[in-house]
């Protein structure tokens, strides 16, 4: 029989060893970590603005053609001066320009209590307001993303998929405790809360070092030549061309069938309320557990086999919202789709943030998201024609997108990832 001591030890080893596993696998930077949480706060503030906005509309002008034309504008600035906020993160400190972006961001939010109360407020300021505020959110996100590997040294994989999980966190969290705020204050009172939640970021970055220092400007030459070089440099690597042409290529399947969704649930499906907030809340789990899974798979599959897998299990879970007509279905399908879509995100913004030479990344970031944002509207309006149709016909279109970046994952060099 073996003393105390003897089995003692390897159960000691065994527990000393789960515990380095486990804390390696969650260890990241603590000044990433605070700014997580100030990232966390304002993504929250985010979401009260997203749902205010629209019920302040609505109040002025009684008018839904308004409140969906306001979910609109945050595109068209994307499409508009993604290029030229691209050139500005390259160009520029990006912690100068997240602080700059927060606390214009603040001002603009509370500028629209303020003019209420002054008996001002007009429909144009909303959409004025909106506007700006789209274009400041694209340049601290995108500065955001390009400062992560200074944040976080070498733990990118890790890194990104906490930026994805708390992004994923204000997603599933936000809806309800806007409605909870709203209903409590009202939305215009709600605003207030949004503007201050940019100080939990602005302070979080004004702790932060440096975060890469740009190019020079007399280096730069003129915007519209930055914005070439970028264009230029996303269309001749083939790998990230591939990658923002998979991510094209997948919002416009998915903005297919997410257009209707709710239309499909109640009119086709003819779910109630509760069954219907279900659903969607699947789909808002379905994206957290992404960004959970993505680092132990990493850690054991290439990237090269994982985002073809990646994508063919998203394609199953669309099938199974064709053959299936069962109420919760389609809630499975899109958490399934979800989970897969965020870990190839995490896993995309790795791979960027490594073969992207530092002083184009950020041009190169957003042409990218030029391209796979304009394909979201359209397929929105696909999706709306189709739907008039057969409801069920928008999965299979959403189904074969899916198939397609498997196709493209097989034949170009992601597949060497």
């Amino acid at each position: 029989m073996l003393d105390k001591k003897t089995q003692t030890k390897p159960t000691t080893e065994a527990f000393h060893s789960v515990k380095s596993r486990l804390s390696s696998l969650t260890y990241l930077p603590t000044r990433y970590t605070i700014f997580l949480a100030g990232l966390l706060i304002s993504r929250l503030g985010d979401t009260l603005y997203a749902f205010a906005i629209p019920w302040i509309s609505y109040e002025l002008t009684r008018s839904a053609v308004v409140m969906s034309s306001l979910y609109a504008i945050n595109v068209l600035p994307i499409v508009l001066f993604g290029p030229v906020v691209g050139v500005l993160v390259d160009r520029w400190e990006r912690r100068r320009l997240m602080l700059v972006a927060d606390v214009v961001r603040a001002v603009l939010v509370g500028l629209v209590p303020v003019l209420y109360l002054l008996n001002l407020l007009q429909l144009w300021h909303l959409y004025g307001i909106s506007f700006a505020l789209a274009v400041l959110s694209l340049l601290f996100d995108v500065a955001t993303v390009t400062a992560i590997p200074h944040m976080t040294e070498q733990e990118l994989m890790k890194a990104n998929a906490a930026y994805q999980m708390v992004n994923q966190i204000a997603d599933l969290a936000g809806p309800v405790l806007a409605g909870i705020v709203i209903a409590a204050v009202g939305g215009f009172q709600t605003l207030w809360l949004d503007a201050l939640s940019f100080g939990a970021t602005f302070l979080a970055v004004w702790r932060m070092p440096v975060l890469g220092r740009g190019v020079s400007v007399s280096h730069m030459g003129n915007i519209f030549q930055n914005m070439a070089e970028g264009l230029r440099w996303l269309v001749r690597d083939r790998l990230n061309l591939s990658l923002s042409l998979q991510a094209m290529i997948g919002n416009f399947g998915y903005f297919v069938a997410f257009s209707i969704l709710m239309y499909y649930l109640r009119s086709t499906l003819h779910l109630n309320a509760k069954q219907t907030g279900l659903n969607f809340a699947l789909l808002g789990a379905g994206g957290l557990l992404g960004s959970i899974i993505v680092v132990p798979l990493e850690k054991r599959f290439r990237r090269g086999i994982l985002i073809p897998v990646l994508l063919s299990i998203g394609t199953i879970g669309f099938t199974l919202a064709i053959l299936s007509p069962f109420w919760l279905v389609p809630g499975i399908a899109f958490g399934t789709v979800a989970t897969c879509n965020v870990a190839w995100n995490t896993l995309v913004q790795s791979v960027r943030q490594e073969t992207v030479p530092e002083a184009m990344l950020g041009r190169v970031l957003s042409f990218s998201r030029v391209f796979t944002r304009l394909a979201m509207p359209l397929g929105a309006m696909v999706g709306g024609l189709i739907s008039n149709f057969d409801p069920v016909a928008v999965f299979v279109v959403a189904a074969v997108t899916k198939g397609l970046e498997v196709i493209i994952a097989l034949s170009s060099p992601i597949r060497k990832l």
